[in-house]
């Protein structure tokens, strides 16, 4: 195995951390092992890093099994951040260049480079007043302009007049620090870091669905992350800090439950028909999943609605179809109470599955749900 064409990526999330090392050969992306740990306490709050000593545990026990799974050293690794405290910018940069000589790949890269640090600069003197410096985590290019006309792209083409409009996606500073802590603590260099619904957007809905207006959501345990397209790109970025938690502190209340059974609870709900369980005061019950799950609707309703609005806000209307990553998707009837919201028939409202997208390949079926596809998403980024 020839280490340099190993790529790690690791998903460090509210509830969980994944990590994922595979390699691309040709056109798809090998996934040759990986590894997940949830953290032993809450030690992440709404994708926000609390205790970093906990944090690089998890992370680091993680790192070490797949090294010994694969008999090799990591170095590096490429991460995602959450999209809370998430602020978004669309920039329009135009310059002038030689008309007789064309146009190449360095002058796209730099042209998109200076539109992104002027959209940097604007969102700093915007939020002059939080205190804060924001680091750039993902952006995705809106259009290119070629002597002020729309094109798909530059590259090769002469003008006097090129542009880019970018929609930039910057974190405070302090958010993108606490992640690069817990990576330094593991003896691990970041080699790529992007924003989580980018990585999710970059596997679940390719290039050749971007001319439909699709919703993505990538619902975590504390953050449900939404990016949109149409006309053949992203267009925006959006974040509602609620997700899978929200469930899982309502059966906790409902139930008299500790968290952490309130979540294994919530993750069998989905796959079982009875639920046995004992609560704090050690008495022992059992429930049928269906009235589990009734007993819960006005939390699941709730984020349901949480993210719909969004979706309404930013896309001023309702897509033509919503994909659900992550996790917290799989909360039961999540999907219908999206469609019923935002009055989509039922079929246009589903889980986006690694089996579905061609560029991965697989062999192990339990990384086939949604709850990978933001960490596999990660690696196709970085590389």
């Amino acid at each position: 195995m020839n280490e340099q064409e190993i790529l790690f990526s690791m998903d460090i999330g509210t509830r969980s951390v994944v990590g994922i090392v595979g390699r691309h050969d040709g056109e798809k992306f090998k996934i040759l092992a990986y590894d997940v740990e949830e953290h032993k306490e809450r030690a992440m709050y709404d994708g926000q890093v609390h205790d970093i000593e906990l944090v690089a545990k998890a992370a680091g026990n993680v790192k070490r099994r797949l090294e010994e799974k694969l008999g090799i050293k990591l170095t590096s690794v490429a991460i995602a951040a959450a999209g809370r405290s998430l602020k978004t910018h669309k920039v329009l940069l135009e310059r002038k260049i030689e008309k007789e000589i064309p146009i190449k790949r360095d002058t796209i890269s730099s042209l998109e480079i200076e539109a992104i640090q002027k959209a940097q600069i604007e969102v700093e003197e915007m939020q002059s007043g939080d205190g804060n410096h924001y680091y750039c985590v993902g952006y995705a290019v809106v259009n290119y302009y070629l002597n002020g006309g729309i094109i798909a792209n530059l590259e090769g083409h002469k003008a006097s007049n090129v542009g880019v409009e970018v929609l930039a996606t910057f974190l405070p500073k302090l958010v993108v620090d606490s992640l690069y802590s817990v990576v330094s603590r593991i003896d691990l260099e970041v080699s790529s870091l992007t924003l989580e619904p980018i990585a999710a957007m970059n596997v679940s809905v390719q290039s050749n669905l971007r001319m439909l207006n699709i919703a993505l959501v990538d619902v975590g345990a504390g953050t449900s992350d939404i990016a949109l397209t149409k006309d053949g790109s992203v267009f925006a970025f959006g974040m509602v800090p609620v997700a899978g938690d929200e469930i899982t502190e309502k059966l906790a209340e409902t139930y008299l439950l500790d968290y952490d059974t309130a979540e294994q609870i919530k993750l069998a709900l989905s796959k079982k028909n009875i639920i046995k369980f004992k609560d704090i005061m050690d008495i022992s019950k059992q429930l049928t999943a269906e009235e589990m799950i009734a007993a819960i609707d006005p939390a699941i309703k709730q984020l349901a609605k949480d993210i719909c609005d969004k979706i309404l806000e930013y896309n001023g209307k309702s897509p033509s179809a919503v994909f659900l990553v992550g996790g917290g998707s799989l909360v039961p009837g999540l999907e219908n109470h999206i469609a019923m919201m935002l009055q989509l028939p039922l079929e246009r409202v589903g889980l986006r599955k690694i089996t579905q997208i061609k560029e991965v390949e697989i062999k192990d079926k339990k990384l086939s749900g949604p709850e990978f596809v933001t960490p596999i998403g990660i690696a196709v980024t970085a590389f």
